[in-house]
């Protein structure tokens, strides 16, 4: 008998653990939420643009691997922010949109490593400093215990 009443107390435990864990997300605002990815999709479109637009490493460079992956990571950015914006345009929630979120930042946290040993550029710090910014707004709608994201330290 005792230890049954040893396991409801731990799932009792447990389960007053995760509700005070989901009680402390910050209150889900639709229209911010779509508001803040919409903005999130505009930064990494022009994160994309400002990618484009610096020169391709030469064969024999020793980055040039990491910049190829840097470039599939920064596609990826931007067509998952894009999907994060139009699933909340047209209404979706948090259990939709979350696994697009855990994805971006996923993302981010490879790209941010690659992209400290291939560029130096200014603009490319300043778009993914604006994009990092976003989803440190969007993160507490997202995860109580969301941390956020520290810019990488330069080269």
């Amino acid at each position: 008998m005792k230890p049954r009443i040893r396991l409801l107390a731990s799932v009792i435990c447990l389960v007053a653990l995760a509700m005070t864990a989901r009680a402390e997300i910050a209150a889900w605002d639709q229209a911010k939420v779509t508001e803040l990815a919409q903005q999130l999709e505009a930064t990494t479109d022009e994160l994309s643009r400002t990618f484009r637009s610096q020169p391709q490493p030469t064969r024999g460079q020793p980055d040039r691997l990491t910049y190829f992956r840097l470039q599939q990571e920064v596609r990826f950015l931007r067509r998952e922010s894009r999907t994060l914006s139009r699933a909340l345009q047209r209404g979706a929630d948090l259990e939709e949109t979350l696994p697009s979120f855990e994805s971006l930042l996923n993302t981010v946290g490879r790209a941010e490593t690659k992209a400290r040993r291939v560029f130096t550029i200014a603009d490319m710090h300043q778009q993914a400093d604006k994009a990092r910014t976003i989803l440190n707004q969007l993160g507490p709608y997202y995860d109580p215990n969301f941390k956020p994201l520290e810019a990488p330290a330069r080269r």
